[in-house]
Parts: structure tokens; C-alpha cells; sequence
């Protein structure tokens, strides 16, 4: 089937909308804008969180007796619940996932200055809806899901927020009533807006799509998501979804006659000290530059990954303990040897990583052997940093078990410990 067929000029060029499209189309969209929507419907939450800390002695200045119903409603319940949804937009979700998320928006918000405008008695109740309404109506203009979710979502609002006016403490319920019909109006007008950038953005996507509809200009954007998807936009080495991919598949493909297997897990040395002294864009240029070290000292077969923040996982495959070894030390003198300035650390005044190294041994889980590597690295961390610590075979292997080795030094073996107890 040509992509014509699959594309026709109909359905890139008539009036239509995202969820009517059909599943292949509306599913490059979404990996298309994805980055986007997420960024911004983050940042809301990011601002709302710091936003509802802010309210916490405001609430108490202007009406002392909430200062208990404050900490527990705007400080644990309402902040949790932001976490968890900043927690939910930090991956891609199903269309009805993100949709839901507003609505839980809505509830809390309103539940929100509810429950505390309630509490502070007649002349804050409605003053308490009113701000609710207000900081909703500014999450839809943050919050890229479709219509129909919006709609829920503002319907949700409007009705929490007349249902609590009429059973409320409200001097005057019939002009609350007007007051709420005129705000809803003007969420109402928010959400029409959104719709409409909304559907400009899909018309100038679909715009595009059509311009590339030739068969192979479409492989080739095929091939760019796929790869925009699978490395990691500031070093350009596999990002941490891609490696558990390859990882799945080594396990699978090579059960029951797998190669020795190795992983390192690699972190830069006081690199929070480094940011804070020179700033984030000097460690943004460490970071890429480790990562460019890395890559050069493992053979081409091998994995690199961003494992998350300074933070990198190296898979050795076809390897021995000794090679194992080697790439390690290889990476950390290579590293050392860039001699770039760390002038906050308090045990370096250059950049240096530290290195855990695990060995696949027995019947071990992917999961299992990171696990290794990272108690590893949180050893090479405890007892001195800029070193490689070789994790300790797993209980139960056999005799080969014993403590865990410290490299480059060599003279004395550490104590098995869990690594995790010290900071």
C-alpha cells in the first residue's frame, strides 16, 4: 500500500481532528509534539507546587486558626498530588491518561480552596473559590489534551464550585451564583482558545506530513523519530529507555548460552559542586565531554547510556573480568587525564568518576546486575571516589564469593558492606 493510499489528500487537507485520525497518523503526531505538551504542562506543575508552598503562611497571616489545615491540605495532600502528576508528564501516557490529569486538577484545586476557605469562615469562602477557579483556568491554557477532556475537566470545576457556593457559608448564595456563572464563562473562553491552538497545531502538522508524504521522505522521518527517541538529546549516546531495550534483547536472544556480560556504572565525581561553582552550562560541556570519552573506549558492539543526571551504564558484552577491568580503568585515566576544572569539589580540583563494576554471574536479571554495579559505584564513592570497585559475586555462586576489590590501588580489599548505608 502506497503511502498515498495510506495519506490521501483528504484526510491531510479537510478539517478533522486528532482522535479521529487514524492510529498510525495520530500516533506520529504524539511522538511528534510530545516533547513539547510535556515541557509545558511540567512547568504549570513545577509553578503550582511552589505556587501552593507560597500560600502556606499566607493563609496563616491572614487567618491564624488555618494554620494546621495549611500544612496538612496545601502541604502534603495538594503538594503530593503535583508530584505525582509532574511524576505522570515525565513520559509518554495514553491520550486518556494525560486527559484525566486536569481533571484531577480541577478536584483538587477545588477541593482545595474548598476545604480551606470553608475553615476560615464566611469572608474567605468565596474569595478562596473565586482564586480556585482562576488558577484552573490558567492550567488549561498549559495542559495541550484534547477538547473533549477539557470540557470534562472545566465542567468538574464549574460544578464543585456552584455545589459548594449553595451548601457553603455564603452571605449572598444567588450573587456567588452569578459571580461563579460569570468566571465559568470566562474558563469557558479560555478553553475555546486552547482548542483553537490546538487544531492549528494539527493542521500545520498534518500540513507537513503532507510534504514528506513521499514514500521514502517518510521512511526518513520514520528513521529520525525512531532515532530522536532513542538517544539522549544532550550527549547523543542511548538515553536510558533504548539501553533497557537492548539489554531485554541480549537477555532473550542469547538465554541459555549467553556471553560473559558485564556492566559499569559510572558517575562523575562531585558534579554538583562543579555545577554550583561554575554553573549548568559548564556542566552541560562536563557531561558531554565524559560522555564522549566513554563512548571512545568501549568497542562499537558495547552499550553507552545517559542513565540519568552525571550518571552513565556501559554494557560489555563478550567480555572478561579482566577486560571488564580494563575498560574501566581505560575510561577513568582517560577521563582524569582531560584535566577539567572542578574547583567546588572538596577531594579533587578536576573532574574524575568513580566506577562500579558488576560481572553477569549465575542466573542473575539485568535488574539484578545494575544493582551490583550501582552498590559497586556507592562503594568507590564511600572510600574515596575516582576509582573502580568490582562488585562481589552474587550469594550463592560458589566459592568465587568474596569481598568487593578496589582498583587502581590494589593494596587492600574492602569489607563486604552495603554501600547504601553511608552518603
Amino acid at each position: 500500500m502506497t503511502d498515498r493510499v495510506m495519506l490521501p489528500d483528504s484526510l491531510l487537507t479537510q478539517e478533522s481532528r486528532v482522535f479521529a485520525a487514524p492510529p498510525k497518523l495520530a500516533a506520529i503526531y504524539d511522538a511528534y509534539s510530545w516533547a513539547a505538551h510535556s515541557l509545558k504542562a511540567r512547568a504549570w506543575l513545577q509553578a503550582a507546587f511552589v505556587f501552593n508552598l507560597i500560600l502556606m503562611p499566607f493563609d496563616y497571616l491572614i487567618e491564624p486558626s488555618l494554620l494546621t489545615a495549611t500544612l496538612v491540605i496545601r502541604g502534603i495532600i495538594a503538594s503530593a498530588i503535583l508530584i505525582g502528576l509532574y511524576m505522570l508528564w515525565g513520559r509518554q501516557r495514553p491520550n486518556w491518561v494525560q486527559g484525566a490529569t486536569l481533571t484531577v486538577l480541577a478536584v483538587t484545586i477545588m477541593l482545595e480552596a474548598g476545604a480551606l476557605g470553608a475553615l476560615g469562615g464566611v469572608p474567605l469562602f468565596e474569595r478562596y473559590l473565586t482564586a480556585g477557579l482562576f488558577t484552573f483556568a490558567t492550567a488549561i491554557l498549559f495542559f495541550p489534551i484534547e477538547f473533549r477532556w477539557t470540557v470534562t475537566a472545566v465542567a468538574t470545576a464549574v460544578t464543585l464550585h456552584a455545589g459548594m457556593i449553595i451548601i457553603g457559608p455564603v452571605a449572598d448564595p444567588l450573587l456567588a451564583l452569578g459571580i461563579s456563572c460569570f468566571y465559568s464563562g470566562a474558563i469557558l473562553t479560555f478553553a475555546t482558545t486552547r482548542k483553537a491552538t490546538l487544531r492549528s497545531q494539527w493542521k500545520g502538522f498534518r500540513s507537513k506530513i503532507r510534504e514528506l508524504r513521499d514514500q521514502e521522505a517518510l521512511a526518513k522521518l520514520f528513521a529520525e523519530l525512531q532515532l530522536v527517541a532513542n538517544l539522549d538529546p544532550l550527549t547523543g549516546i542511548q538515553n536510558r529507555r533504548s539501553t533497557q531495550k537492548d539489554i531485554d534483547r541480549i537477555w532473550s536472544s542469547t538465554a541459555g548460552d549467553r556471553p560473559p556480560i558485564a556492566f559499569l556504572m559510572i558517575d562523575i565525581d562531585d558534579f554538583k559542586n562543579l555545577n554550583d561553582s561554575l554553573g549548568h552550562a559548564a556542566g552541560d560541556e562536563c557531561i558531554k565531554t565524559v560522555a564522549n570519552k566513554i563512548r571512545d573506549a568501549v568497542r562499537d558492539g558495547d552499550i553507552v547510556s545517559r542513565y540519568g543526571g552525571e550518571e552513565f551504564l556501559v554494557v560489555l558484552t563478550s567480555t572478561t573480568a579482566s577486560g571488564a577491568l580494563a575498560v574501566a580503568e581505560r575510561i577513568r585515566k582517560s577521563i582524569a587525564s582531560l584535566r577539567l576544572e572542578n574547583p567546588g569539589s572538596p577531594t579533587a580540583s578536576r573532574v574524575t568518576v568513580s566506577i562500579g563494576l558488576a560481572l553477569w554471574e549465575g542466573d542473575q536479571t539485568p535488574e539484578m546486575l545494575i544493582g551490583r554495579a550501582d552498590a559497586a559505584l556507592y562503594l568507590a564513592k564511600h572510600k574515596g571516589k575516582n576509582q573502580t570497585v568490582i562488585a562481589p559475586p552474587p550469594d550463592g555462586v560458589g566459592a568465587r564469593s568474596g569481598p568487593a576489590k578496589t582498583h587502581p590501588s590494589g593494596k587492600h580489599d574492602a569489607k563486604k558492606q552495603n554501600p547504601r548505608s553511608v552518603a
